[in-house]
């Protein structure tokens, strides 16, 4: 016949040969499945408006921090003198990031031992009054 489906059959083996209340629990059933489908295409959709409008600020955001590193580029570019060699440059300009770089770790050095002097002072403090407090215990043991 014409339009006929011919592809694998899906009702004809496992239908026919029930009854009409087993078909209407199948049937109940596939509108279950159905329901909760269309329950999660629903959250999945909230997610979904969540996920894209995630994307579509870090994208913002990607650009920005784009523009912002073309205009440091183009600075640098800017600042770069031809008339003098690139190795001499490349020398000043290593020099400053390792001036830098060092003031940051003398001055991470200056936190890290104020904090280790802290530290130490206040285990020297604790320690006393710990042997404050064992010889107060020893004298309420031996002596009451």
């Amino acid at each position: 016949m014409q339009g006929e489906y011919n592809g694998k059959p899906i009702f004809s083996r496992r239908y026919v040969s029930m009854n009409e209340d087993a078909i209407r629990e199948e049937i109940d059933r596939l509108q279950d499945e159905i329901f909760s489908m269309q329950e999660a295409l629903t959250l999945f959709g909230k997610d979904n408006k969540a996920t894209r409008q995630h994307v579509i600020d870090s994208q913002a955001e990607n650009e920005k921090l784009l523009r912002q590193l073309e205009l440091k580029i183009q600075d640098l570019s800017d600042s770069l003198d031809y008339t003098k060699p690139f190795k001499s440059q490349l020398v000043d300009a290593t020099s400053e990031f390792k001036n830098r770089l060092e003031g940051l770790y003398d001055e991470a050095n200056k936190k890290n031992n104020s904090t280790f002097r802290a530290i130490t002072a206040l285990s020297f403090v604790n320690t006393i009054l710990l042997f404050i407090l064992i010889a107060l215990v020893g004298y309420l043991v031996l002596f009451k």
